[in-house]
């Protein structure tokens, strides 16, 4: 349960210390059921204007995106388009061999070993490349750091196929697919998913990145901003709960089976250790790598999420029916140790 004694200005006091009107800033969210007892901006959205962030600007989530990913493959699944078992071979027929043993699903759940084009040498070419292109630069790498299923290791590579099979399989641009097949349905009408960076709506807010100086550049808008189906929605924190409503607190759902939407919460073992890898599809379940995956014992699902210039981190306590949402353009931002000192303070 929700600690609501003077939890906005315990808060206050906990993001003022990184977050004030000369930074860069964040929307955050707090809900229970449906209650929604925090809903505030802190910090700027503009550091030109000085126009201070709102619970209505839009953020880049980045990685957030993913679970929206997966989302797509399982209504094409349940089209009867793919299985998530097979393997990739007919997406990708001009890969390296191991199209032949990497499953739809081993994309999904981060046991793939295909390599991570963040951790390439190829950081710069990826700015305007498109998903074709940058589809040919995954190509590039060649063979796999390790056999499909024998580890768990985050792969934005594999995700950036999956969008690529969603186009594939559906005729329709994979920002198109999302935002008129889950997005809209839902009621997420202030979210936008681009697929290239000439799509740039007036509702994103300028992302910053924290320079070594202690000044804040603001990142251009290219696609190491934009990102591809591994993290290329942009959404605020009111789209954001109508998703968490969505997920947790309604009986049907108006885009996929809710049996379905179930599995994705579901932690997935490694199959060579059987130890759970904490991941669904496109949620980390509990135990991660990131933290041990309990605050004071509460069960969560969530995710992280970060870009040029954005960073994300949102999650669902499921048995305290609690929804914390923290949007921010601010890429240097401790995101973690901020998101724990909100934690504490709502749970205190």
């Amino acid at each position: 349960m929700i600690n609501r004694t003077n939890l906005e200005e315990r808060l206050d006091r906990a993001i003022s210390s990184v977050m004030n009107e000369n930074t860069p800033g964040m929307a955050l969210l707090i809900a229970e059921g449906d209650d929604v007892i925090i809903r505030k901006g802190y910090g700027i959205a503009d550091l030109k204007t000085g126009r201070k962030v709102t619970p209505e600007d839009n953020f880049i989530i980045a990685s957030n995106s993913k679970q929206f990913t997966c989302f797509a493959i399982r209504m094409l699944e349940a089209e009867g388009k793919l299985n998530i078992n097979e393997t990739i071979e007919r997406f990708f027929p001009d890969f390296p061999d191991y199209v032949k043993k990497v499953t739809v699903k081993d994309l999904m759940i981060h046991q793939s070993g295909i390599r991570e084009y963040f951790e390439e040498d190829r950081w710069k070419p990826t700015a305007e490349a498109t998903t074709a292109q940058m589809l040919e630069i995954i190509k590039g790498f060649g063979g796999l750091d390790f056999e499909p299923h024998q580890k768990w290791s985050y792969c934005n590579s594999a995700y950036v196929m999956l969008g690529s099979i969603v186009e594939q399989l559906s005729g329709m641009p994979f920002g198109q697919f999302v935002k008129t097949k889950i997005l809209d349905p839902v009621g997420m009408t202030n979210s936008f998913v681009p697929d290239y960076m000439d799509d740039k709506p007036e509702s994103l807010i300028e992302g910053y990145v924290l320079q070594e100086d202690g000044s804040f550049k603001a990142a251009p808008y290219d696609m190491l901003m934009v990102g591809y189906a591994d993290g290329n929605i942009q959404s605020n924190v009111d789209d954001i709960l109508k998703w968490h409503k969505h997920l947790y607190m309604e009986d049907t759902s108006v885009f996929l089976d809710r049996k379905l939407m179930k599995e994705s919460f579901v932690n997935n073992p490694v199959e060579s250790t059987g130890i759970l890898s904490g991941y669904g599809y496109g949620f980390f379940i509990n135990g991660s790598i990131y933290h041990d995956g309990h605050v004071e014992g509460r069960r969560e699902i969530w995710h992280t999420g970060g870009t040029m210039g954005f960073i994300s981190r949102i999650s669902r306590f499921i048995d305290d029916n609690v929804s914390i949402i923290m949007l921010t353009n601010y890429e240097g931002l401790p995101k973690d140790e901020m998101f724990f000192k909100i934690i504490k303070e709502v749970f205190a």
